[in-house]
Parts: C-alpha cells; sequence; structure tokens
C-alpha cells in the first residue's frame, strides 16, 4: 500500500499575450475550453464539456487520444471572481482513489493578473499525488498550457 497522505502542490505561471478577459473566457466559455483543454496530441470533444462557472457549479471534459483512451475529469468551482480568479477541484474519473467523499481530489487555483497588456497565469494544484504522479501531472499541465497557448494566439 502506498502512502498519499502528504499533499503535493503543482505551482506553474505563464504569460500569454493577450487580454485578461480573453484568458479567462478560455477557461469558462465551454467551446473555446475545448478547443484547448488537454496536453499535446489530445482532444477533447466540445460535447464532453459541460462549465457551470459559478460557487457550486460543476464542470466537466474529456480529453481523448487515438491509441491511449479517454480522460473524463470533473470538478465543483469553490471560488469563482470573473476575470481574476478560479477555484475547483479537479477529479480524475478514471481514478478510482480519486473522490470528493475521501477529500483525495485535488484542489486547482487559477489567478489572471494583467501584465503590461498581456496576462500572467498563476496554477496551483494541491494534491495528495505520490511524488512521482505530481511530476507527471506538472508535465502535463505544461502541455495544457502551451496549448491554451496556441489556442490564445488563434483566437
Amino acid at each position: 500500500m502506498t502512502d498519499t497522505t502528504s499533499l503535493n502542490q503543482i505551482t506553474i505561471t505563464r504569460v500569454f499575450d493577450a487580454p485578461r478577459a480573453e484568458v479567462y473566457r478560455a477557461w469558462t466559455d465551454p467551446e473555446r475550453f475545448a478547443q484547448w483543454w488537454g496536453p499535446r496530441g489530445f482532444t477533447t470533444d466540445p460535447s464532453t464539456v459541460s462549465l457551470d462557472v459559478r460557487v457550486g457549479g460543476e464542470w466537466k471534459a474529456t480529453m481523448a487520444a487515438e491509441g491511449i483512451g479517454e480522460f473524463p475529469f470533473a470538478g465543483v468551482y469553490h471560488e469563482v471572481v470573473e476575470n481574476e480568479r478560479l477555484v475547483f477541484s479537479t477529479i480524475d474519473l478514471n481514478d478510482e482513489e480519486t473522490s470528493d467523499e475521501e477529500g483525495t481530489d485535488e484542489l486547482t487555483t487559477v489567478t489572471f493578473t494583467d501584465r503590461d497588456g498581456k496576462t500572467e497565469l498563476s496554477f496551483q494544484q494541491i494534491s495528495r499525488l505520490e511524488a512521482d504522479k505530481a511530476d507527471e501531472a506538472r508535465d502535463g499541465w505544461n502541455s495544457f498550457f502551451d496549448c491554451l497557448g496556441d489556442h490564445l494566439a488563434n483566437a
């Protein structure tokens, strides 16, 4: 049995060449969210995306890659400040050890800050992932943000 009681934190900061409202909208508009959600090589069918962006609202999205499979995620918004901050749980529905009831879901905080016409996105995720899995998750999120940058450049 693996001890997963210690908390791991993933922190990533990126600056995107887009106004803050556009970056926020990429996180909160289902059609736009589907265009970038997932790491390189994955796609997200817009029909799998549901974003009820309000405190207590639920979100879900399924990313997929041919030959690899589907990866459904879901969660609940804990804090929503338009164009400034989103706090939500992130639950990997393929992971049998993940559930809100057990308190093992990841708490994700995304803040959006103006930086001379660009947007600084600060991402923090706190989870009970094992250290090696946290490193994989960090790499995955960096790839997500590469896709977000591509989406914003082409929006």
